[in-house]
């Protein structure tokens, strides 16, 4: 078996082929690490960065889901309460109140009112307008919708 020499040992053998003879020599290249590789830092902060950035585009795309629900909804209300009147016979339409359906509970703090009035100062003619209003996130939100009746319908 081998002999194991310090590097400074190297003993060289002449031969007719001219060939060093070295003992292996065995070093401990790895040593025990402490801490993160600048790689692994690296890695780390961009996968935090892209979950924080997935975060804030689904909870703004849930924000704006709900404000359109709302609206759509309270656009519901009025339609509802439009096509309510147009069934109604001419000389019997109501006149400015406030009004309730059930589906005026699906919004927030919500209250409609319809004022009918003439249009231009023609008897013939009433306007229409539904003002929904509710609170969305403390900050009023409004729809309002516009439509002519005229005595003989369309």
């Amino acid at each position: 078996m081998p002999q194991t020499v310090h590097s400074s040992q190297l003993i060289v053998h002449r031969s007719a082929k001219k060939t060093v003879n070295r003992e292996p020599v065995t070093v401990n290249r790895r040593q025990r690490r402490l801490g993160f590789t600048l790689i692994e830092i690296l890695l780390s902060l961009f996968l935090i960065m892209a979950l924080a950035a997935m975060l804030f585009s689904s909870s703004a795309t849930l924000v704006q889901s709900r404000s359109t629900n709302l609206q759509s909804q309270a656009t519901k209300i009025a339609s509802k309460d439009i096509e309510c009147l147009r069934n109604t016979t001419f000389n019997s339409l109501p006149g400015t109140c406030t009004f309730a359906q059930a589906d005026l509970n699906k919004l927030p703090q919500a209250n409609a009112t319809r004022t009918i009035s003439n249009y231009q100062s023609s008897t013939k003619i009433k306007q229409v307008s539904e003002d929904i209003t509710w609170q969305e996130n403390n900050n009023p939100r409004q729809i309002k919708m516009d439509t002519l009746i005229y005595e003989y319908g369309l």
